[in-house]
């Protein structure tokens, strides 16, 4: 993968799609590789004809993992210098749980470099739920002990809904797909871990809403429990003319489960902004 070196940090990055398309810049949640994208995002969105930007954040490999803590403006500068380094103007944005909030707050920063934005699974006042759990990861990363084997796996099956996780051959599928991926390590896991737990009890950011000024979609899943999708849907209403999406029987992870379902969403406001 190539790498931009910015400030402080090496951000490993790729393009994809026609050289003329409209660019489009995928943002990852926490601890997710930017493969993850490949599901069905980056191949709709090519495939329609944008050119499509993914990278691994500070604190995932292949990018560099700076000492803890990181921040979420620090992301947004991340994501600003890539920009840069890629002569990119103004793109449409796309973030998923913690990428997320890096594109909310790009956009509300620096309106002038984004054409649309979309909010996926991450726009809501922080929940008693999302507050805890993170603090019991930033704690545990604080503590930098092994983990176990499974560690990874059963932390991202948690997010799946209830009747599915009773399901012998869907928990045995998740294993055989991601059971044995290396656990994350620091100083990456604790960075992105503080700045997600800064980020959920920070109140002053739903201020925000109101101006920000480009069009944007909220995309919920109906089964999150980090962003509930009646919590996302009353963040939408602060937006100034913000569409709202609730993608039905999916989790938090429904950009991977139900990723056409998302696809669509996402290619369908992107198209409708090219007219506003």
């Amino acid at each position: 993968m190539p790498e931009a070196d910015l400030r402080g940090v090496t951000i490993a990055y790729d393009v994809f799609g026609p050289d003329g398309g409209e660019p489009v810049v995928l943002v990852c949640g926490l601890s997710l590789p930017a493969v993850g994208w490949h599901f069905a995002m980056v191949p709709a969105l090519t495939e329609a004809g944008y050119q499509v930007v993914t990278f691994d954040n500070r604190g995932v490999a292949p990018s560099s993992a700076p000492p803890a803590p990181y921040t979420i403006d620090e992301m947004v500068d991340d994501t600003i210098g890539l920009l840069d380094h890629l002569g990119l103007d103004a793109v449409h944005i796309a973030g998923y749980s913690m990428g997320g909030w890096i594109a909310e707050t790009l956009t509300h920063r620096r309106p002038e470099r984004v054409r649309s934005a979309v909010f996926i699974g991450s726009c809501n006042v922080g929940t008693s739920w999302e507050k805890a759990i993170t603090t019991v990861e930033r704690d545990l990363a604080l503590l930098d002990h092994e983990l176990p084997r499974w560690f990874n796996a059963v932390e991202t099956m948690r997010y799946l809904p209830n009747h599915e996780l009773q399901q012998d051959d869907v928990v045995d599928q998740w294993l055989a797909l991601i059971g044995d991926l290396e656990p994350w390590s620091n100083p990456g896991r604790l960075g992105q871990f503080e700045a997600a737990l800064d980020w959920s009890f920070d109140v002053e950011r739903t201020r925000r809403w109101p101006e920000l000024t480009r069009p944007c979609l909220v995309l919920a899943f109906e089964h999150d429990v980090d962003s509930p999708p009646a919590r996302a849907r009353e963040a939408a209403g602060h937006i100034p003319g913000a569409r709202f999406v609730e993608v039905p029987g999916a989790s938090h992870l429904g950009v991977f489960t139900h990723a056409e379902a998302v696809s669509s969403a996402v290619l369908g406001f992107f198209a409708d902004a090219r007219n506003v």
